[in-house]
């Protein structure tokens, strides 16, 4: 169940994705969220602290993921990387009004904070998975020591790409299959997202099936 904050900045985030940020009032969220301006305002203070809010609470549940699957010792570290991989998936699939905000705030600097934020949550991310692959090399478990930044972009930037170029690859489809399976297409092209950025990491790595 969401807390009355979380539940004011999911409405946020579906409005803020549809009408850009300037498009959007906090009224517009008052509205749709069914609460007064004044709730609002007690919880947030300004529209621009919602919006950071929102970047906050969003990050931080794909960071504590990435924290609690470094720490755990009953996984491998092919594991923990695939891990990585199938929460950001599901994130994206999940959450695209909030990948839509955070790639306009990559593409247009509108916040320093949430540019800040999104350094910082990048950079822990690549330390992250840093650790996990020196860990597999020194097991023998990888064999290749990868350019940390690069893979980071590798599968960041693979998913978003996805993410962004459905609509058009579905079209693709379309008019290429005869058998195309409109019903199912978006789970079985993030099943195929999946798939891919793992084959790529696995590469980067020198991972072989043991």
């Amino acid at each position: 169940m969401a807390t009355k904050e979380e539940h004011i900045m999911m409405v946020a985030e579906k409005l803020f994705a549809a009408n850009g940020y300037n498009g959007t009032s906090v009224r517009d969220i008052a509205t749709k969220a069914k609460v007064n301006v004044s709730m609002i305002s007690y919880y947030f203070g300004s529209k621009e602290n919602l919006l950071e809010e929102l970047f906050k609470w969003r990050m931080e549940e794909g960071l504590n993921f990435a924290k609690n699957t470094l720490e755990n010792s009953e996984l491998s570290e092919i594991e923990k990387i695939e891990g990585f991989i199938d929460n950001f998936v599901n994130r994206v699939q999940r959450l695209r009004d909030f990948f839509l905000l955070v790639h306009t705030q990559q593409v247009i600097a509108q916040n320093k904070n949430i540019q800040n934020f999104l350094k910082d949550y990048k950079i822990n991310y690549i330390e992250i998975n840093q650790k996990i692959i020196e860990q597999g090399l020194g097991k023998g478990i990888f064999t290749i020591r990868p350019s940390y930044h690069l893979l980071q972009c590798t599968i960041s930037g693979t998913i978003f790409n996805a993410m962004h170029g459905m609509k058009l690859y579905k079209e693709y489809l379309k008019k290429h299959n005869p058998n195309f399976d409109e019903k199912h297409y978006e789970s079985q092209y993030f099943e195929e997202v999946r798939s891919h950025v793992k084959s790529i990491v696995r590469a980067m790595v020198g991972y072989k099936e043991q």
